[in-house]
């Protein structure tokens, strides 16, 4: 009689910092049947459990009563470059965005998202994706290879014809800030630094 002796994979380890217990025990509640999971409750105890429980992925807020969650998010980084860092914040202004992404984070969240987004960010993270998520953002048809969600196609098609952060919201149903949004996650993720550079790689890949 054969016995399957294979261990049993284990959980990604998934750390979330937040100054409020009841955001924390609701996070918890939402991940721990998916992931090994631990919480702090200080920017403090954040930089002790990364160097202690060595997370997979670790999710922290933007303003913390201890400190500034982005120096304490470039410690981290200059330290464990490979970790996947997210922001999960009230903070939805594309300033505080950008910045995220240009430090190296992974993925920037609302609080106002639903359950079901962050669940997806954190998983599209671990697969080496980034996620640009808003209160306005409805599409989950998440980025694969490098590539970019219909929505962030229709995007950059239409700046590169063009067209204002206000014409593509206008068009789009979207609000202004998450048109510009996610044009800072487009220019981001295909390392394009300019609107001419965007316009270009529109035309070279047909979708002009």
């Amino acid at each position: 009689m054969e016995h399957n002796t294979q261990a049993a994979e284990p959980r990604p380890k998934l750390l979330f910092a937040d100054d409020h217990q009841l955001v924390l025990d609701a996070l918890s509640l939402m991940a721990a049947p998916h992931f090994d999971v631990q919480t702090a409750d200080t920017l403090k105890a954040f930089e002790e459990s990364v160097d202690l429980f060595q997370p997979d992925v670790a999710v922290l807020d933007v303003r913390m009563p201890d400190g500034d969650g982005f120096e304490v998010a470039r410690r981290i980084l200059a330290k464990y470059p490979a970790l996947k860092l997210m922001f999960l914040s009230m903070h939805t202004e594309t300033a505080f965005m950008k910045r995220a992404l240009d430090m190296g984070a992974r993925a920037y969240l609302s609080k106002r998202a639903p359950m079901d987004e962050l669940l997806t960010a954190i998983r599209t993270v671990l697969g080496g994706g980034q996620y640009a998520g808003s209160t306005m953002q409805t599409e989950h048809d998440l980025p694969v290879d490098g590539s970019l969600t219909e929505r962030q196609i229709e995007v950059l098609r239409l700046i590169s014809q063009g067209c204002s952060a206000k014409e593509i919201a206008s068009r789009l149903n979207i609000s202004v800030r998450t048109a510009e949004f996610h044009r800072a996650a487009i220019m981001d993720r295909l390392k394009l630094h300019s609107t001419a550079m965007i316009t270009r790689y529109a035309m070279e890949h047909g979708l002009t």
